[in-house]
């Protein structure tokens, strides 16, 4: 290269450092320039100036943007240049020493921690001053993180304890504050440190921090974020509640601080990531899971860092699934801690495991056998550990010694007291209960409001403890005790939100309507807003399967509440509760597929695009995109809306029937209920004390639309539910209809309840002097999941069908199944679709093509329902079974375009054990968008069934009639044609629901 141009790029280099030195600011784009035409320079460098000053541009300008080591790379070689003419150059040795301690703090590479060392040890040798043993320090700091140097701790504190002698500026006074505090809290941790001389360094860094003078602002943010580390990893350990007002206010004053090097955004991350997951609301909660995610995620951290994420990211992943009831969240999380590394995390899959199926135990009110399994739970977890050992003490209830040391142990002590709260209840010790209650009471201070998911639990045993007691003293105080625990945790939670407040308002509502100044009304309120939760928990699951296991514990809070608005005459809200609790999984089907209209009408169209670009599942597994959009919505969405009288009156009024009737159950303390909502007048309540639960067709939801029971015990069993049915139900609802003085049938829409659901009440039986008879002949019966459902159905429009899809026997093995379909369709709907080995495929792509116009589905096939697992029920077609889950997986996405859909298979309406939930192939239809549906509560005869058929199809068709209608003429005529002996009752199975 001539030399005139290595002159000129020299001169460029000189240029610039002088402006540098002179105290100038040079803009990025001018130190650009400066690297690429100083660059020449080096050809002919001589004595090594050219490589000092372009090294020096470099570290510059990775100084400003450290997002990649390419100019630190380059920096470092040309100082190695330096080094290799004058190894002892002072200058030269500090500045690649800083750049190989930074690259070697992320690689761990040994080769680089080694220069590192060398380097600074140069630099503390040749220099001799603040900078340099800052250096030494860091560079020790380094290799002992690494695992390279035993003593390596000890020896960097003794290195920044030198640099300190020195009396630094304020900007290296604050990184070595930070970096003493690093060395420091890992020793602490080893017992390496006594406590005093710990928060020596402690006390300092917070010194610095309060008076920064010249420190540049990101040093003092990642000081910030060094110090609530430690306090957020010694409190524990010294046997203290955490200052969480201190480390709120360190995160919060450089929160948005712009950090040059994004590796070091870590630091500060990482604790605010910790605080929330330990004290965070349900929002530091979502920006904790993300946090957490990003830095794992992101291969600049060594392995061992992003492995520590990864586990406090599961943790903090749990504890939010746990707070909001995500069930599928929480199921990936149990994966996760199974596999982890960490004992401590396989233990607490273990634990959370053993709590699911307690929690489960206890709704259904087996206490004994919940606490069964979580003391065998406990004896599993592995011995050595103390984490382990914590747990198995709290599972097993022998947490003893003084709770007072932590919040954590305090906790553990209230939860191993829970059991005891129990047993004492369970015994009648009211002297126990005082004394229980007294001493849950005491641990309470011990336990910061901070610490929410140890503090809601703890009120929640404080308040049953004082609530047992007010039950049997009535008169001592004990009330306004447990009422005011179970409002603070009511505070705690939040709001209906919280995967707890079912249980808390219930029990706050408990406690409000005992002692000597009842409060029935805030009682009831409280009541109503854990039905909200309910909804709102089903609402956010993931599938209609984990929707079910959500609304497992709504029939035991229902009737708590609703009893509550019975005694009470609170009749227009007992309307409201008993439909709160019906359907939530159907509603959370339907609800998901309108749920980007519900956004965009709340003011959130991001939300809406989100949840139509992903049908509501997010765009990663952390992304709690319907939780987001639970809370987006307004407060009188109509999702969370319950049924009122008035609304059911309009609904009433569109399909012209005269009542909307709930049939309540009897249990052991009050009698059963006919709550009628009549389309003029007030709300009835109409007490039936013979309606007991039990009484149900039982053993007849099997398989096989031809397989009858033929043996005589269910004949009687049969005729005796229908006896029954009329002596404890629709007798008495029928005399009360009469007073309405109709000059027809009255038409009343059923919604029965509980085990309720599996009565034929239309075919309530009676006997007079005239013969047999059943209610079907003096009333016209329509059933309904809910009256929200009904609500749905009731303002779509009664039209013809103009298409129609009919299937017959698609296995080949139902004779009557195929000539009904044959029939239906030649002598009803030739111009539709005739399929007789229809497949999957063949019924989802004809109900999803669009155009059809008003359409009918006939199904004559098989189908099957399990009485435990009727979520599983499905319909019997050519290839394989449609399960009610794929049809309400459908639904949550696209509605079903669909008029009436005729169920001509065995136990298409069967709700199994799933009463309340009521899903079933029938109302999984009517969940989809199906105005109107015909289905069967158990298995039904191949011939019976195809001449009910066709004689609906005749009514709807020929004679014009609404299909309630239809059916009841069809069922009507069957019963004619049945001798007085004769025990058919195929024609009862059937059951109109819809429009």
């Amino acid at each position: 290269m001539p030399e005139n141009d290595a002159n000129t790029a020299l001169a460029v280099l000189r240029g610039w450092w002088q402006r540098v030195t002179d105290g100038e600011t040079v803009s990025g784009p001018e130190l650009d320039a400066v690297i690429s035409r100083g660059r020449p320079a080096l050809a002919a460098d001589g004595d090594g100036e050219a490589h000092r000053l372009l090294a020096i541009a470099l570290h510059e300008r990775w100084n400003g943007d450290r997002t990649g080591f390419d100019d630190a790379g380059r920096a470092i070689a040309l100082w190695r240049h330096v080094l290799d003419r004058t190894p002892e150059d002072p200058v030269a040795a500090y500045l690649c020493g800083t750049l190989v301690t930074f690259l070697a703090e992320r690689t761990r590479d040994r080769a680089d921690i080694a220069r590192a060392v060398h380097l600074a040890d140069i630099a503390t040798r040749t220099l001799d001053n603040d900078a340099a043993w800052h250096l030494s320090g860091r560079a020790h700091l380094v290799r002992a993180f690494s695992g390279g140097q035993r003593d390596g701790l000890a020896v960097a504190l003794d290195r920044f304890a030198e640099a300190l002698r020195r009396d630094p500026g304020d900007q290296l006074r604050c990184e070595i504050a930070r970096e003493q505090l690093r060395a420091a809290f890992i020793r602490y941790g080893r017992d390496e440190l006594d406590r005093d001389e710990f928060h020596g360094y402690v006390d300092l860094g917070h010194a610095v921090l309060d008076a920064p003078g010249d420190a540049a602002l990101g040093d003092q943010a990642l000081l910030a974020g060094t110090l609530a580390m430690v306090e957020i990893g010694t409190a524990v350990r010294e046997g203290r509640a955490h200052d969480f007002t201190r480390v709120r206010a360190l995160l919060a004053r450089y929160r948005d601080v712009d950090l040059p090097d994004p590796h070091l955004r870590a630091e500060l991350d990482a604790a605010q990531a910790t605080l929330d997951q330990i004290a965070g609301t349900p929002g530091d909660l979502d920006r904790g899971v993300g946090i957490l995610a990003r830095l794992t995620g992101n291969d600049r951290y060594p392995e061992k860092n992003r492995a520590d994420f990864a586990d406090m990211l599961a943790l903090a992943r749990g504890g939010r699934a746990l707070q909001e009831g995500d069930l599928a969240a929480f199921e990936n999380v149990l994966t996760e801690f199974e596999d982890a590394s960490d004992p401590a995390l396989r233990a607490l899959a273990t634990v959370f495991t053993a709590r699911r199926e307690a929690l489960r135990l206890a709704e259904e009110g087996d206490e004994l056998e919940a606490a069964a399994v979580l003391h065998a739970a406990g004896e599993a977890l592995p011995t050595g550990n103390p984490a382990t050992d914590l747990l198995r003490g709290i599972l097993s209830g022998a947490v003893t010694g003084d709770p007072a040391g932590t919040p954590i142990t305090a906790a553990a002590r209230v939860y191993a007291l829970a059991r005891a709260v129990y047993t004492a209840a369970v015994d009648d010790d009211t002297a126990a209960l005082r004394r229980l209650a007294a001493e849950v009471g005491g641990l309470l201070g011990h336990i910061p409001d901070d610490y929410a998911m140890l503090k809601i639990p703890a009120y929640q045993t404080a308040g049953s403890a004082e609530r047992e007691l007010a039950r049997r003293d009535p008169s001592g105080g004990a009330a306004a005790r447990a009422a005011a625990h179970y409002a603070a945790a009511c505070a705690l939670a939040g709001g209906p939100h919280h995967a707890l407040w079912p249980q808390l308002a219930v029990a706050h509502g408990q406690s409000l309507r005992l002692g000597d100044r009842p409060d029935q009304a805030r009682g009831r309120e409280l009541g109503r807003s854990a039905l909200v939760a309910l909804t709102w928990q089903a609402l956010i699951q993931a599938d209609t399967g984990r929707a079910l296991e959500s609304a497992a514990a709504a029939a035991r809070h229902v009737r708590t509440v609703a009893a509550w608005c019975a005694e009470d005459n609170a009749a227009d809200e007992l309307v409201a509760v008993l439909d709160a609790g019906r359907g939530l999984a159907l509603h959370a089907a339907t609800a998901s597929r309108s749920m980007p209209e519900r956004l965009i009408a709340a003011g959130h169209p991001d939300l809406a695009t989100a949840w139509r670009e992903t049908s509501g599942a997010g765009d990663s597994p952390d992304d709690n995109l319907r939780v987001r959009a639970m809370h987006a919505l307004t407060a009188d969405s109509d999702v969370l809306a319950t049924a009122d009288p008035a609304g059911i009156r309009q609904s009433l009024t569109a399909v012209g029937a005269d009542a909307l009737v709930y049939l309540v159950a009897a249990d052991d303390d009050r009698p059963g209920l006919a709550v009628i909502v009549p389309v003029t007048g007030p709300v009835h309540v109409l007490p039936l004390p013979d309606l007991a639960t039990g009484r149900a067709v039982g053993g007849w939801i099997e398989s096989g639309r031809d397989l009858v029971p033929e043996d005589d015990d269910d004949q009687d069993s049969f005729d005796d539910v229908c006896r029954w049915a009329w002596t404890a139900c629709m007798g008495p609802l029928t005399a009360f209809t009469d007073r309405w003085r109709l000059d027809r049938p009255a038409r009343l829409v059923l919604i029965p309840t509980g085990a309720l659901t599996l009565v034929p009440w239309h075919a309530a039986r009676y006997d007079d002097g005239t013969g047999r008879h059943h209610a079907i002949e003096r009333l016209v019966v329509s059933y309904s999941v809910s009256a929200r459902m009904f609500r749905d159905t009731a303002g779509m429009p009664l039209r013809s069908p103009e298409s129609a899809l009919i299937v017959g026997d698609p296995r080949g093995d139902l004779r009557y199944a195929a000539e009904e379909a044959r029939d239906v369709h030649r002598d009803f709907h030739p111009g539709g679709t005739l399929l007789h080995t229809a497949t999957r495929d063949d019924v989802l792509d004809w109900i999803a093509k669009p155009g059809r116009g008003p359409s009918l589905l006939h199904l004559a096939c098989h189908g099957h329902v399990d009485q435990d697992r009727p979520a599983e029920a499905s319909l019997a077609l050519a290839d394989g079974d449609l399960p009610v889950l794929e049809l309400l997986a459908r639904a949550r996405s696209a509605g079903l375009d669909l008029d009436r859909v005729v169920l001509s298979a065995c136990s298409t309406g069967a709700v199994g054990s799933l009463h309340d939930e009521a899903v079933s192939l029938a109302t999984a239809f009517l969940a989809g968008g199906a105005h109107t549906v015909f289905g069967s509560l158990w298995p039904v005869p191949d011939a019976g069934t195809a001449r009910l058929m066709h004689d609906m199809h005749h009514h709807l068709s020929v004679g014009g009639h609404t299909p309630v209608d239809a059916l009841r003429l069809a069922q009507l005529a069957a019963l004619e044609e049945l001798d007085e002996d004769d025990d058919d009752h195929g024609w009862a199975a059937f059951v109109h629901l819809g429009r």
